[in-house]
């Protein structure tokens, strides 16, 4: 069997024909519509129309705060077309095929679980670290969600206990990418227009000591919050995701940061444990196919238990009647 898993970034919408085992087919991108929700959505029934034929089923992954479950979508993150719709009632009403829907970060969270960095692991914690910072607490191979589904979402951590009603001291604000390469722009000179990851990343490996500062000052402040996390929840290990984990120098300043941190300490505590995503630019797929996966499985098992159970029930109707009539 064959579904479409989709992924809604604020700049473009990623999909592809996924199988069981995760075999990619028909991968693509279109740019994402969000002039209104009406042309959100268009885009989506477009992608479904391309690939129909082959798909029993479609497995979305987006920014925001989503009640998974229900298939609620509070809001959309960076999309702001999106506000308090279900979006897996419209899809499905337009499409006429199942459809699931999780947040991004728990969707790349979830793949990990699944058959990335965290597949041994019962309770972890990973860290996506893109535009802004998401994230995922998973609690006995499960995503934790909390009362208001917003169990994981780094971005709204308050960093600065000094200038606490600053948004720029929201940890969205100081470690999405955004922020170091405002950092390596206001130490340089650089224009922001002429920076990305990969080429600060590509000066510090040519050892421009400024850009290794400012790379140094940025993951300090994750280092930080990493700590925080391992003694809220004391994870087994966290992963680190997004595009910036694939840089090695990356994953061994936090590994540094954290053992300066764990110095602090009068006695020993466990230094957290931390390694990248196995899956980058595909986590979010796998993920959201993930996702529709255990949602098909837990239906199925619900309509045994509901068949069984109205067995059941016609058992003991026909106990009651021949008891009734024969005595």
């Amino acid at each position: 069997m064959k579904y479409l898993a989709i992924d809604v970034g604020g700049t473009y919408t990623k999909y592809a024909v996924m199988d069981e085992e995760c075999n990619f087919y028909n991968k693509n991108k279109v740019a994402t519509r969000q002039e209104s929700f009406e042309d959100f959505i268009q885009m989506l029934e477009w992608i479904y129309e391309q690939n129909q034929d082959q798909i029993e089923g479609i497995a979305l992954s987006a920014a925001g705060i989503i009640d998974s479950e229900t298939g609620f979508m509070y809001n959309g993150g960076s999309i702001f077309c999106i506000s308090n719709i279900n979006i897996v009632e419209i899809l499905e009403n337009r499409c006429h095929v199942p459809v699931t829907v999780e947040n991004d970060a728990k969707c790349a969270a979830l793949a990990e679980v699944w058959r990335g960095s965290l597949s041994d692991c019962k309770n972890a914690i990973a860290v996506i670290c893109g535009t802004a910072v998401g994230g995922a607490v998973i609690c006995n191979r499960k995503v934790l969600r909390g009362k208001h589904f917003m169990a994981g979402e780094f971005s709204y951590i308050l960093t600065d206990g000094e200038d606490a009603f600053n948004q720029d001291k929201t940890l969205a604000m100081t470690n999405g990418i955004p922020a170091l390469i405002h950092l390596v722009s206001s130490k340089k000179g650089i224009p922001i227009a002429e920076l990305d990851g990969e080429k600060i990343f590509s000066m510090a490996n040519c050892g421009d000591e400024e850009t290794l500062c400012c790379i140094r000052s940025f993951v300090n402040t994750l280092a930080v919050q990493i700590t925080n996390c391992q003694f809220i929840f004391d994870p087994e290990r966290i992963a680190i995701g997004g595009g910036i984990s694939a840089q090695p120098l990356f994953l061994q300043m936090i590994k540094e940061e954290l053992k300066k941190l764990n110095g602090v300490y009068p006695h020993e505590v466990p230094i957290p444990e931390v390694t990248a995503c196995k899956f980058f630019n595909d986590s979010n797929l796998i993920g959201a196919l993930y996702v529709h996966l255990k949602s098909k499985e837990e239906k199925i098992n619900m309509d045994k238990v509901k068949e069984f159970m109205s067995l059941v029930q016609d058992r003991r109707e026909g106990q009651y009647l021949r008891e009734l009539f024969i005595g």
